[in-house]
């Protein structure tokens, strides 16, 4: 194998693929990136079993070929290459590099001992654009769980029926939902769970410029193609819960509020909320058109009061902090509708002018 390609090629392949070399697997091969010399491109491969990214760049392949090398030492060597025609030669399981009079030589790894990225069998596809999913993505991904003992909340739900596509996040203490509607013209139904580090990956990946993502799927594993970035990944397996049966069709009181000041007094009070266990719970109270949070703590305490607009019952409820923070962060609209009944119910947040999506979050009990 023989290439010469630019620094700025050999980055942006690197940097593409890895963040998906495994961290856990012992298995020398599975921390290596597999480079590819062909038909005047290089790709890069990297995976964990569980997840695979492919990316092409473009060079000028003199012998084509292959080769494993090690992923954090190569990703370090590139960073720091310079600015110019950068040549990579595989001799022996290693590789050199050369630029200018110099040279780097790496060990590597057989490349016949690299698992192979699959290529799905028959696959169902659909496409949708890019900054449509990745806001998708943007406004449910923090609701996962991080425990992994119950594996079907480290994901988010993916469907699709008929004309439209819906991204459900739940760790059980709160839940995030988007639907949207996209071209279906085949009417391809699709139900997966997928791994919240795949759909990270994603977002990062993802850029504006590149027009549409194309999602083929088959039993067990899902693709997603976009410019030259070929990402597979299995489906968590196990039953996503019923989330319709979750969300409250009724509430007793209706709070209209602005999303800024809501989430700079929230953030403000969580500044003196925190407890001896380290959880971080408010306690709202809604009276009479206006929002209270009153704060007491060790390390003193705040009063916060924000004018609202509200239909029904005063209701007095709490909150850990963290939920409704990183809820109002990705919420776009400058006002939400905020549904509650009670202090043991859950809060519904449901922005003003977007009916597409909504937030769940369970109160605390307080004594």
């Amino acid at each position: 194998m023989k290439i010469f390609c630019s620094k700025d090629a050999l980055l942006s392949g690197v940097n593409a693929v890895q963040r998906a070399v495994s961290s856990k697997n012992t298995l020398p091969i599975l921390q290596g990136i597999l480079i590819k010399a062909k038909q005047q491109t290089i790709q890069f491969a990297v995976t964990d079993l569980e997840m695979g990214i492919r990316c092409e760049v473009p060079a000028q392949v003199i012998e084509e070929g292959a080769m494993v090398v090690p992923a954090k030492l190569f990703t370090e060597v590139v960073r720091k290459l310079p600015d110019t025609t950068i040549i990579l030669e595989e001799r022996d399981k290693s590789i050199t590099i050369c630029y200018y009079q110099s040279e780097i030589i790496l060990n590597g790894y057989d490349p016949e001992e690299f698992p192979l990225l699959p290529d799905l069998l028959d696959p169902l596809s659909f496409t949708l654009t890019i900054a449509l999913f990745k806001n998708m993505i943007r406004q449910t991904i923090f609701a996962c769980a991080i425990e992994e003992n119950r594996p079907v909340f480290t994901g988010t739900l993916l469907q699709i029926e008929d004309s439209s596509i819906r991204v459900v996040a739940t760790d059980t203490h709160r839940l995030a939902y988007s639907i949207a509607e996209i071209q279906n013209p085949e009417k391809l139904n699709f139900s997966g769970i997928i791994p919240a580090k795949t759909l990270s990956e994603i977002y990062r990946l993802l850029r504006d410029e590149d027009e549409v993502l194309i999602i083929s799927f088959s039993n067990n594993q899902v693709v997603f193609k976009f410019g030259s970035i070929y990402l597979v990944s299995r489906l968590i397996e196990g039953q996503f819960p019923n989330y319709k049966q979750v969300i409250p069709q009724t509430c007793e009181t209706k709070v209209n509020l602005s999303v800024r000041s809501f989430l700079e007094a929230v953030e403000r009070a969580s500044l003196l909320s925190r407890d001896k266990s380290g959880a971080n719970i408010i306690k709202i109270d809604v009276i009479e058109n206006e929002l209270r949070i009153d704060q007491t703590s060790e390390f003193g305490q705040i009063s916060e009061q924000i004018d609202i607009e509200m239909e029904g019952k005063n209701v007095m409820i709490a909150f850990n902090t963290k939920f409704l923070i990183d809820a109002l962060k990705v919420i776009d609209s400058e006002q939400i509708i905020f549904e509650l009944s009670g202090p043991f119910s859950p809060g519904v947040m449901r922005p003003l002018d977007n009916p597409n999506y909504l937030y769940l979050v369970l109160p605390v009990r307080t004594s």
